[in-house]
């Protein structure tokens, strides 16, 4: 049984001529939740777009489940992995079910309705990420976490094995964001759901995170689990931060209480 969802082999990415990523080797580990973090500009978001068939690489593959994702049909890997983007955009008036029913497509015919276990699913969906009863509701009236929730819903109605989420949590503020990095935690504890995410908030990753990734200029510097790799140099290396660290009152993972900048 393979241990690794995605597999990342000497990838070369490029906008044009500047290279964002080059000769990348990188394993995410199946059935964790893997968070990607590092400064802005470092590549994390081009190397999830690489993963989601979003950016072509000039150089190297990427590896879904053993398989490589380039000679796979569009629909095929839609049914193994479900992507979202940053902040995505929303046709106006949709309502919550209908964007929650466009994750059934990858399942539909060209002719075909929702059937009856579609409908289920998508009910799931909902209940899961706590929107059914906004499910009349059009999307853009929803708040952020809200809409937010919307939008997972709807990965986790492709019914993947992996989940990918660009920024999940930006713009949301305290509570809604531990909202939904508490529902991916459910989601990958309950149905083993390998999830890939880029996200900003240091403390955040460190807590929710089972593998960690730290990205600079489009190599990875340190990956593995938050109470290895979060360390005063492994962030001196990252972000130029002098960081003052100590664990959680489990001793599970440490938080980062003050920091300065690296003279």
């Amino acid at each position: 049984m393979k241990t690794h969802s995605i597999e990342v082999n000497n990838l070369k990415i490029a906008y044009e001529d500047t290279v964002i990523i080059d000769s990348m080797n990188l394993k995410i580990p199946k059935g964790q939740i893997t968070m990607i973090i590092g400064a802005n500009g470092c590549g994390k978001s081009t190397l999830l777009k690489s993963i989601a068939r979003i950016l072509t690489p000039k150089k190297g593959e990427v590896l879904i489940n053993g398989a490589a994702i380039k000679s796979q049909a569009p629909k095929e890997v839609a049914k193994i992995m479900a992507v979202l983007p940053q902040s995505p955009a929303v046709p106006s008036g949709l309502l919550v079910k209908e964007l929650v029913a466009y994750g059934r497509f990858p399942y539909q015919s060209p002719m075909g309705g929702l059937k009856k276990h579609d409908i289920e699913i998508v009910d799931w969906a909902m209940e899961a990420t706590g929107i059914y009863e906004f499910r009349e509701r059009p999307v853009d009236a929803l708040s952020g976490g809200q809409r937010q929730r919307a939008w997972i819903a709807m990965a986790l109605a492709q019914e993947t094995e992996i989940l990918i989420l660009d920024e999940p949590t930006t713009y949301l503020d305290m509570s809604h964001q531990l909202e939904i990095l508490q529902l991916l935690q459910k989601l990958n504890k309950e149905q083993k759901r390998t999830i890939v995410m880029v996200l900003h908030e240091l403390n955040n990753a460190a807590k929710f995170a089972t593998h960690l990734v730290g990205m600079k200029k489009g190599k990875v510097i340190f990956e593995g689990r938050p109470i290895d790799v979060i360390t005063k140099e492994n962030l001196r290396a990252l972000y130029g931060i002098e960081a003052q660290l100590q664990l959680d009152p489990t001793a599970t993972y440490p938080i980062c209480i003050d920091f300065s900048l690296h003279k």
